[in-house]
């Protein structure tokens, strides 16, 4: 897969560089099973045209721009976990836009020609709720007035689990209500956390949004095995082991949120 990060100044060169694609478009944060079938599709498309997929999303989150900084959306997955992420779903070409008050601006007719057509897309699938153009105004369908009928879309109507939609949205509120035991009906797996290990403590590698305080068994996934342990966070986001007994490597893990076992963190454990 290879990835293009694109802002207002390389703009002009991806775009000589482009090859005709099928592409996913949307923010993706988390690659829930939502996202999951928006590039399923995608990619089924792009098998039946003999084209490579591609997919676009874009960084900061919107919401983080628009409000000039006064709230933040906290993100669920790096954007390297996210890059991982989408090689394994079978993504060819991945373009990270840089999402400026300049890209909020754009008319839908702006957006549609420099980041659709100069980047010779063909046809373009997103979810049912994806929007595009300053505010927001256009709707996926209006892609194909906006290329002047160049560009056909597919739209993926909205999954859910248990009557509730699959959103990063959903995933979040589960963070925060320490529900991660609920994550997988919405995530297609439990959320997961990198982290380095020094000996003593942990550090995320990159920052993600954390469960609530408290204690929960986990899985730790180290270079080469995997051990079901417990672990606490506290109200500052700090993570420590609570069995100490076993030694670990020094080294960069994965921490898989199974359930949470105590609300209250004890003194001892931070």
């Amino acid at each position: 897969m290879k990835t293009h990060f694109i802002n207002s100044q390389n703009l002009h060169l991806i775009q000589k560089q482009a090859t005709s694609c099928v592409m996913a478009l949307g923010y993706f944060d988390g690659i829930h099973l939502g996202h999951q079938q928006v590039i399923k599709t995608a990619r089924e498309e792009a098998s039946k045209r003999g084209l490579p997929l591609a997919v676009m999303s874009f960084r900061p989150h919107p919401i983080d721009v628009l409000s000039k900084g006064q709230s933040i959306v906290p993100h669920l997955t790096t954007p390297c976990e996210k890059e991982k992420r989408l090689k394994q779903l079978g993504v060819d070409l991945f373009y990270l836009v840089d999402f400026t008050l300049a890209f909020a601006a754009l008319t839908s007719s702006q957006f549609v020609e420099d980041y659709l057509m100069k980047l010779d897309v063909v046809h373009a699938v997103a979810g049912f709720d994806f929007s595009y153009g300053v505010k927001g105004v256009a709707k996926l369908s209006q892609i194909v007035a906006d290329s002047n009928g160049e560009i056909t879309v597919t739209k993926v109507e909205c999954i859910d689990y248990d009557g509730e939609k699959i959103s990063s949205s959903a995933i979040r509120q589960r963070l925060l209500a320490a529900a991660v035991h609920e994550i997988p009906h919405f995530l297609g797996d439990h959320f997961n956390s990198k982290v380095h290990w020094d000996g003593n403590k942990f550090q995320q590698i990159e920052k993600t949004m954390l469960p609530s305080a408290g204690i929960y068994k986990v899985i730790l996934e180290l270079p080469n095995k995997q051990l079901r342990t417990y672990i606490s966070i506290d109200a500052a986001g700090q993570i420590q082991r609570m069995e100490r007994q076993r030694r670990l490597p020094k080294g960069i893990f994965s921490i898989h949120w199974l359930q949470q076992v105590e609300k209250a963190v004890p003194s001892k454990a931070i």
